[in-house]
């Protein structure tokens, strides 16, 4: 039976000579892998439809278990500057890729869905790509069993700042019990600050957060430290991600630069 839904194009991957299976994050049925026959031959119908990190329309047959199909599909957003920006395409290949380990294939979650959607949305924007990338970080900690509140202190629930991270307790610290834990991250009280507005922020109130590059770099710290302890993943998306960081301000114009005359 023939079902009509909407979709974001996770990745793509090639089967066989012509032959194509694609995973995508359905916004009725959770991550689904389709196999899509002939997709790596030219003027295929469906080859604007199926490229990574756009949303679609599609009518197909999903099956609750093996590989679904696709037959027809429209364009709902294409994301150009994410297409034509190695960055942003970078940062936002990591995110998707977050969220489609942090969550169960064939399982239904609208919520998630309209998050990744907004966040494509945005980093396709103006808005920061490495501000948005750590709000979602924190807010998928919670798919991956990790319940941290970055408002408030782990030990006596105070929500007074200045706060630091602890690996020990798993959580955020007050000024007031720093001591309990001499080996705590000693992350910047200013990335602190911000971590906790964007535990707390929807992704439509980050524009309004003003995040220096300096604040940047801590939050970066931060966020890479806890997925490392706690979470164990490893992105290639991520390892991508960290090698752009070592290249120098004029090689990242020069990548650009070609990039976008590609």
């Amino acid at each position: 039976m023939n079902e009509r839904f909407e979709g974001i194009v996770l990745f793509q991957r090639k089967h066989r000579e012509h032959d194509a299976l694609v995973k995508i994050f359905t916004k009725d049925y959770g991550t689904k892998m389709f196999f899509v026959r002939g997709l790596q031959k030219p003027n295929h119908h469906l080859t604007s439809q199926l490229i990574p990190l756009t949303v679609n329309h599609y009518i197909g047959n999903i099956n609750e278990e093996g590989l679904s199909f696709l037959k027809e599909a429209n364009t709902i957003e294409i994301h150009r500057e994410i297409q034509t920006d190695y960055m942003k395409q970078a940062y936002s290949s990591y995110v998707t890729q977050l969220v489609d380990a942090a969550i169960n294939d064939n399982t239904p979650d609208q919520a998630l869905y309209e998050m990744l959607k907004k966040a494509l949305e945005l980093i396709n924007s103006d808005v920061s790509y490495e501000a948005i990338t750590i709000s979602m970080e924190i807010k998928l900690l919670r798919y991956f069993g990790f319940d941290i509140h970055f408002d408030r202190c782990r030990i006596c629930g105070t929500t007074v700042q200045p706060f630091d991270f602890s690996m020990k307790f798993q959580g955020v610290l007050c000024q007031k019990h720093f001591h309990e834990d001499p080996f705590r991250m000693h992350i910047a009280p200013k990335a602190m600050f911000i971590a906790s507005r964007l535990d707390l922020a929807s992704l439509h109130q980050i524009n309004s957060i003003q995040v220096s590059q300096v604040t940047i770099q801590e939050l970066r710290r931060l966020m890479d430290e806890i997925y490392k302890e706690f979470v164990g993943i490893n992105l290639k998306s991520k390892s991508y991600l960290n090698n752009l960081d070592t290249l120098s301000a004029s090689m990242k114009d020069v990548i650009r630069k070609r990039y976008k005359s590609d």
